[in-house]
């Protein structure tokens, strides 16, 4: 139990540590940043902090699928708040993660997203989480990138949940390829409503990009369907169903 609460500790005032650390020259650098790569640069360094500092291992499949001056719309499950750091990590593009507004609530932290051009949603406020995302659309270019965690929240046992419609919608408008990503062990190192994080292997799956020029909006629940079996078959595969 000591053990436990002395690793809860470490995880806390290391991740508050770096958050402050980085996340005041995020807010000023954004500032001047009209892409926001730069500011994401220093966001991917402090996923980095968080994932080398709490022992996170982490196995990257099929990075070699991805061109680093495409665009793309990402859809991944979503079981752990390490989910973010460790996409962050691995992916090279520039993201624009889809944020709930609370998020923002945060000291340091909840400014620097804002201003590094995160896609920040009200749940309570569907027309306006549809403007939000519809704005992103002309940003997404020369490799910039959104990023959904399509479930809409964590999931509380860790099984795959129903996925909401958003980012096939923004792919559907954009023409931009879906990529499917599965991320598998990151529920075993950091549930839902824990504190500490357990050192451990998180595997991350990068399928092969969904080209959506052919789909229109009435295919959108197939295509949605499409990018949610992938994931599935991959939990299932790999034991984490």
């Amino acid at each position: 139990m000591l053990t436990d609460k002395l690793m809860a500790a470490w995880a806390l005032t290391t991740t508050a540590l770096y958050t402050v650390m980085l996340g005041i020259p995020v807010i000023i650098i954004a500032s001047f940043s009209k892409t926001g790569r730069i500011p994401y640069k220093l966001a991917r360094l402090w996923s980095w902090l968080v994932v080398k500092t709490n022992r996170v291992k982490i196995r990257i499949e099929g990075r070699e699928k991805l061109q680093a001056e495409n665009s793309y719309i990402f859809m991944s499950n979503h079981a752990s708040n390490l989910d973010p750091p460790v996409i962050a990590y691995t992916l090279e593009h520039t993201l624009r993660f889809v944020a709930k507004k609370s998020l923002t609530r945060i000291p340091v932290f909840g400014t620097a997203i804002r201003l590094a051009r995160m896609i920040v949603i009200d749940r309570d406020d569907a027309q306006g989480a549809r403007e939000a995302i519809n704005r992103a659309m002309h940003e997404l270019t020369g490799g910039i990138s959104a990023f959904f965690f399509a479930e809409g929240t964590r999931s509380l046992d860790g099984k795959l949940k129903q996925f909401k419609k958003g980012g096939v919608m923004l792919a559907l408008k954009t023409k931009l390829p879906i990529v499917p990503i599965t991320i598998i062990g990151s529920y075993d190192l950091l549930p839902k409503n824990a504190n500490r994080i357990k050192p451990g292997m998180v595997r991350v799956i990068i399928s092969d990009p969904i080209d959506t020029k052919d789909y229109t909006e009435d295919d959108r629940d197939a295509l949605l369907e499409r990018v949610r079996s992938v994931i599935s078959a991959n939990l299932e595969k790999y034991g984490n169903a």
